[in-house]
This record gives C-alpha cells, sequence and structure tokens, in this order.
C-alpha cells in the first residue's frame, strides 16, 4: 500500500475536482485506509467524514463549497461567511467552516468543517454561482452568518457592516429572520435592532448601548444641515444641546486622505457653534462607561447655554430618538 496507491487515489481525485469519497475510491478498487493514512501524516485533508482532498494547503470557501456538495450528494447552496467573503463584506470574523443549505428531506448529517442546515424555502432562493458552487443571496447568508457566529460583537460587525454598506436593509433582514427557527437568533436580534437606531457599526452600537437610558434623548447618525448647506453627519447628537460624538477608528480616519476629511468634518460642524466630542474606539472598549460619561458631562455643561444651536440648524434623523 505505497506510492502506487497513493499516486491512484490523487489521480482519481483530479478526474473530479480535487476532492474524493470513500465511496469513490472503494469503487476504483482502492483501499480508503490509504487515504486516512495520508490525513494522518498531514499530507491530505478530510474536511468531511468521508471526504478527502489529496494536498495540505489552506482550503478556500469555494473549496469547502465542493466538499459541502460531495457530503451531501444533493443541491447545497453555500450559505454564511463563506458567501460574504465572496462578495467582500467587511467585518467578518475568522471561520474554518463551511455553511450550506439543503433541502428538508436530506437527511444527510453536519460533519467536522461542513455545517448543513435543512430549510423549507430551497427553490424559492434567488441564487448565483462562482467556481461551480451555488451561493445564497447576500441577505440570507448575512442572517445565516449572524445566526452561526457566537459572539455580539462579531454578530453586529456583520449585520451593520452589510447594511452600511447597503448589503442589506433592516426589514429584508428582519422578514427574513421571521422564516427561520427563534432559537439562536437572538444576537442577530439585537444587532438588526442596532442598525435600526441607526449604528453602522460595532464600537457606535456599544456607545449606544452605555448611553440608552441616560435621561439625554440622542439620535444616532444623523445628518445635520444649516441654511441648506449639509455640515455632516455624527455617529450620536443631542438634539437642543448642540453636541454630537464621533467614533474614531484606524479604518475609518487612519490614513491621511481620512484624516483631512476628519478634520474638515470637525471644522465644518464646529464653525457655527456645535461642539463634536471624538472618542477612540480604544477608550470605548477600555471602558465605555467613561467614554459616555465623557460626551455626557460635555453635553451638562451646554445646557447653561443661551443657544447652544445655532438658528436654522436642521436635524435629519436616520433612525428613532433614543433616550
Amino acid at each position: 500500500m505505497g506510492s502506487p496507491s497513493i499516486a491512484a487515489i490523487a489521480a482519481l481525485a483530479s478526474t473530479t475536482g480535487g476532492i474524493v469519497t470513500t465511496a469513490e475510491i472503494v469503487a476504483a478498487d482502492l483501499d480508503p485506509r490509504v487515504a486516512e493514512r495520508q490525513v494522518r501524516a498531514g499530507n491530505w485533508q478530510r474536511p468531511a467524514r468521508g471526504v478527502y482532498v489529496p494536498r495540505s494547503t489552506t482550503l478556500s470557501g469555494l473549496d469547502l463549497g465542493h466538499v459541502a456538495q460531495r457530503l451531501a450528494g444533493d443541491r447545497v447552496v453555500v450559505s454564511g461567511l463563506v458567501t460574504l467573503r465572496e462578495l467582500g463584506l467587511r467585518w467578518l470574523p475568522a471561520s474554518d467552516d463551511v455553511l450550506g443549505l439543503v433541502a428538508p428531506d436530506v437527511r444527510t448529517p453536519s460533519s467536522r468543517r461542513v455545517v448543513l442546515r435543512r430549510t423549507k424555502d430551497l427553490d424559492e432562493l434567488q441564487t448565483w454561482w462562482r467556481g461551480g458552487v451555488e451561493l445564497a443571496p447576500v441577505q440570507r447568508a448575512v442572517i445565516d452568518a449572524a445566526r452561526e457566529t457566537p459572539g455580539l460583537r462579531d454578530v453586529r460587525g456583520i449585520v451593520l457592516g452589510a447594511v452600511a454598506d447597503t448589503w442589506a436593509d433592516v426589514d429584508t433582514l428582519d422578514a427574513i429572520l421571521a422564516t427561520t427557527q427563534r432559537n439562536g437568533s437572538g444576537l442577530t436580534r439585537r444587532a438588526i435592532e442596532d442598525a435600526r437606531r441607526g449604528a453602522v457599526s460595532p464600537p457606535e452600537a456599544e456607545l449606544v448601548d452605555e448611553m440608552l437610558g441616560c435621561g439625554v434623548p440622542f439620535y444616532v447618525n444623523p445628518e445635520l444641515w444649516l441654511d441648506g448647506r449639509l455640515l455632516g453627519c455624527t455617529d450620536v447628537y443631542l438634539p437642543g444641546l448642540g453636541i454630537g460624538g464621533e467614533v474614531e477608528s484606524v479604518e475609518r480616519h487612519g490614513s491621511d486622505d481620512d484624516t483631512e476629511t476628519t478634520y474638515d468634518r470637525h471644522e465644518r460642524l464646529t464653525t457655527p457653534g456645535l461642539e463634536l466630542v471624538h472618542l477612540s474606539v480604544r477608550r470605548i472598549r477600555r471602558d465605555v462607561t467613561e467614554a459616555a460619561g465623557h460626551l455626557l458631562g460635555r453635553a451638562r455643561l451646554r445646557r447653561g447655554m443661551r443657544r447652544p444651536e445655532p438658528p436654522g440648524l436642521v436635524v435629519v434623523p436616520r433612525g428613532p430618538l433614543l433616550r
């Protein structure tokens, strides 16, 4: 059972897209134990039960999509993080697995790196193809990815990034979520509510969480207009007090051009008498209570001003007024 058997199985895999199953090995009158020994030696991979990839290099999301197809032996629509990565969405957590949607009558269980989920509306999905893999529509993939992700911060990254970059909208996400099992949907529902409030990033949502119940009304990401001119958007704005909060991050303000844009926006907002408090992501993550307290403290100082907002200021909300 030496090199000839190894080469024979590898050659068989080359005729089936670089992936070979135990059943195919047996049908070719070869010994599947050879493949198992190659997996134990680290030369080959077995990403799912009875499915072998005769190479050791990293498998892409589409590679795993093909593995899911071979495992289930039926129609598999790849959803979740693999689909979102193919579309280039941001703020996606790392994952070594692939999520495959299958028909309700498929009885193949999930295995190792392949998670299979039975869904009644498989035939209704407006799917698309890439690299021989059938992929779920983006908004369904957002919901599936969020439901399969354990941490709130990562779930917020998936949902808020998709909404902020107009890949998804909150009403459609709500409608899709309503068609799935309620168990395990709590974090996804919370992230959708964050988006409905107007948050466009996880740090903003964390700041909003802390400010809720503070007794001071505020908007999340409203547009501020003065005399028909857009001054800009602030991550949070306290109407009637003329003060906004800006969550700064390396991603949004890390380059020289972004920094210049930040300075320009700061000048446009503060010239007519508004105040803009800058809060770093690091500060929020280190102590969000302190960060929110700093902003609210500045707001209280403006309560004594005769005219904290310039006359004619128009606030165009992105979400509801929060308290």
